[in-house]
């Protein structure tokens, strides 16, 4: 049963109940385990007021299973954010570390943002966003 590793941006769109994105939590939730990384946790709740943060952080733990971040992986988006870097490009820290967790921990990366995430080993989920900007 495959891991879906949601990336801040499709959460942020599910809890503003955008369509694209509530089907394709229903839709992923029938297909396999839901997550996100520690790093979506800290994204979502300093974008929240404490009366939002209090009535979706229990929704949001409910709904997901929350990855930790460990040694292996920061070292891991460490090296990823080096190789990029030699290449000339500078990739988000937190960005790297929801890449390595993704990696490390067998999942598939579900986000809007995929020039953020250029890593070729890294598995995509694909996202049609058609309703996104309502």
């Amino acid at each position: 049963m495959p891991t879906y590793l949601f990336d801040t941006d499709i959460l942020i769109d599910f809890f503003k109940k955008r369509p694209y994105a509530q089907t394709l939590v229903t839709k992923l939730s029938s297909q396999g385990r839901l997550a996100a990384s520690i790093i979506t946790v800290a994204e979502l709740r300093a974008g929240w007021s404490e009366p939002q943060a209090q009535f979706f952080l229990p929704r949001l733990y409910k709904l997901l299973t929350i990855h930790s971040l460990t040694n292996e992986i920061a070292e891991h988006a460490g090296k990823l954010r080096q190789e990029y870097k030699h290449k000339g490009i500078t990739l988000p820290a937190l960005d790297t570390l929801i890449a390595a967790t993704a990696l490390l921990d067998d999942c598939q990366l579900v986000t809007r943002n995929l020039k953020d995430y250029p890593h070729p080993d890294l598995s995509h989920y694909p996202v049609e966003t058609i309703d996104s900007t309502t």
